[in-house]
């Protein structure tokens, strides 16, 4: 790991442990470095976070070390860009939610808005758009999911919303800029009965609670939280690459959910659908570099001692997301995009076969063959 990686994980890991940063880590960092700060920053999704943990250093202290006044401007300004385009997704997500609530449903939201919370400032916490869950009766104890989903593009479009089906697990709709994913379903189902079995699991231990009482936003339960993340990362990691941001979303989650979440379960739900390795690689990339302090019921799945190499395991996957594979981010056209898809999944075979367990091209064919069955027959 060079020295800039060697900051960045510093800077993080104050923004995890709640600590100030120490002028002694930048006397002698030069322009370059702190222009590679920032790039690595910006390109790992966390740009905001990291400057305004380096602000709080330059407030606290006059003689903290400091980027070239240039680039000091431009980061603050792509920091203030970002903190305002949050502002706007969260404010519209708000409306949404209030527009679905006239119509009896309720708005369970989903990854970015759900983990933005665990940040010390939400809004800086990345994310491109909203992705919920609709459901009807009480949040408390009665929920219903069914035809919810499309009741909600109903809604949506008697709103004036653009709404296009057309991909099973969710439709996107459009309200007044802000782009939304409706989810049908959670997870992508297609995949087999092992998936729709997580589906299940997931929709019974939603247990929803108001993010904020001015709001109609809900936001799902850490034992809810604690299996989505880490499938939603573990599709991502597979299939392209994760990014240091959902490292932090992670150690942010453990450090505020350590005890409300059920271990077991999550764990036998982590060997049910081959998510262990990387969980526990996830929990040793924040014990090293994050300063995470991971109880053993919590790092290791079920208290069976670890018999890999998790150190070596964490270090190649930690080498994978610096190298910043992916493919959803350059705007490829479709074929294009499919050819850089399936490039992407046979340089990731070491991914399916270490990490993930399984055999690459099975699963392949396997998730070919669930691509044939039509959206209309997808059932839980």
């Amino acid at each position: 790991m060079n020295r800039t990686e060697e900051l960045f994980f510093y800077v993080l890991g104050a923004v995890v442990q709640k600590t100030s940063l120490e002028a002694q880590y930048f006397n002698d960092v030069t322009p370059e470095e702190w222009t590679e700060l920032f790039r690595l920053s910006k390109m790992q999704g966390v740009t905001a976070v990291v400057f305004e943990k380096l602000s709080a250093a330059f407030d606290e202290c006059e003689d903290f070390p400091r980027p070239p006044k240039a680039l000091t401007l431009n980061w603050y300004a792509q920091s203030q860009s970002i903190e305002r385009k949050m502002a706007t997704i969260h404010k519209r997500s708000a409306e949404f939610a209030g527009l679905m609530e006239e119509k009896g449903l309720h708005t369970l939201v989903l990854k970015g808005i759900a983990v933005s919370a665990y940040y010390p400032n939400p809004l800086h916490r990345e994310f491109g758009d909203l992705d919920c869950y609709l459901f009807e009766g009480n949040p408390e104890n009665t929920i219903i999911w069914e035809n919810c989903y499309e009741k909600g593009n109903v809604a949506g479009e008697a709103a004036g919303c653009v709404v296009k089906r057309g991909h099973y697990k969710h439709s996107h709709i459009k309200y007044n800029g802000l782009e939304i994913e409706n989810h049908q379903f959670a997870l992508p189902i297609k995949d087999g009965k092992e998936t729709k079995d997580l589906e299940r699991h997931l929709r019974n231990v939603v247990h929803p609670i108001r993010k904020n009482e001015n709001n109609a936003l809900l936001i799902p339960s850490a034992n809810f939280n604690a299996l989505f993340l880490t499938a939603h990362a573990m599709s991502h990691f597979l299939y392209e690459s994760i990014k240091i941001r959902n490292v932090l979303d992670w150690a942010l989650f453990l450090k505020e959910e350590h005890d409300n979440v059920d271990w077991k379960t999550f764990w036998k739900w982590c060997d049910k659908m081959h998510y262990t390795r990387f969980v526990e690689c996830l929990n040793c990339i924040c014990e090293k570099y994050l300063g995470v302090e991971v109880a053993p019921h919590v790092a290791t799945s079920l208290g069976r001692p670890i018999t890999y190499n998790r150190v070596d395991m964490s270090e190649r996957i930690l080498r994978d997301v610096f190298s910043g594979n992916s493919i959803y981010t350059h705007g490829y056209g479709y074929i294009r995009f499919r050819i850089a898809l399936a490039m992407s999944y046979f340089k990731s075979m070491w991914k399916f076969q270490q990490v993930y367990q399984h055999n690459a091209l099975w699963l392949l064919m396997k998730r070919a063959w669930g691509m044939t069955i039509k959206d209309i027959d997808v059932k839980l």
